[in-house]
């Protein structure tokens, strides 16, 4: 088979009316300049794997074109023609997919087939590198990069070690496991039995006195604290790590 040479044109969602099997997917446009009659095995690893490079451009992101099958070695004419991969949202995340080809020639359809593969795309995620009790504070010594499928990952895995770092876990996370947005927090900006400022104010007066906290909380959170002068209970927002505004 003679070279064949691919270029992306666009990518973007199908929302146009069509056949019910178009509506809500994905439609990747290639451009494929080739000198062979008929659809060749090598051609569909080489579309499949140039379109999902273009939708995984980061360098982090590896894809795997690892088995094809399923599809017609339809008859196409040498030189430039274009490729419309069409595929679901689902099917965007790797693994088992199928995807149909479209192939035109200015504007005008020359054959289609659908194809079934497996395509794994690899990507760095964060995990634990060892077990974190509930509330744990994570450090940058607790967590590591490994690479992983995409299609086994949680969708709210996270990939920035600034989201990570600083936060603590919600819950109870053992060796390996993938760390996620719905199990790390920011942690309390105080504590219970903190000291603080308290800070009551208006626009003629200006007091402060010392109180001691009775929940946790973060920053512009309403908590309750024991103001030590009057030995009160009171309750004010969160300013910093130091002070509470009393509402007055």
């Amino acid at each position: 088979m003679k070279r064949t040479t691919y270029v992306l044109i666009a990518f973007a969602l199908a929302i146009f009316l069509g056949p019910a099997d178009v509506l809500g997917q994905s439609l990747l446009s290639l451009e494929v300049s080739r000198g062979g009659s008929t659809l060749e095995l090598e051609e569909v690893i080489k579309i499949l794997e140039v379109g999902f490079q273009a939708i995984y451009p980061q360098k982090r992101h590896r894809i795997e074109v690892k088995t094809v099958h399923g599809y017609e070695r339809i008859g196409l004419p040498a030189g430039v023609i274009s490729c419309d991969i069409l595929l679901s949202e689902q099917a965007r995340r790797g693994g088992a997919i199928s995807v149909l080809l479209i192939f035109r020639t200015n504007g005008r359809e020359v054959g289609k087939t659908r194809v079934n593969a497996r395509v794994d795309i690899y990507t760095d995620v964060i995990v634990s590198a060892h077990y974190m009790g509930k509330h744990h504070e994570v450090q940058a010594k607790d967590v590591q990069w490994v690479s992983r499928s995409l299609s086994l990952l949680p969708q709210d895995y996270l990939g920035e070690m600034k989201e990570v770092v600083g936060k603590r876990v919600t819950i109870a996370v053992n060796r390996g496991e993938v760390l996620r947005a719905g199990i790390v927090e920011e942690p309390p900006l105080l504590r219970k039995g903190d000291r603080v400022k308290v800070l009551v104010e208006n626009h003629h007066i200006k007091i402060t006195t010392i109180g001691e906290v009775r929940e946790e909380g973060r920053r512009g959170d309403r908590i309750r604290l024991v103001n030590l002068s009057s030995r009160k209970e009171v309750s004010g927002r969160i300013i910093d790590e130091h002070t509470v505004r009393v509402d007055f």
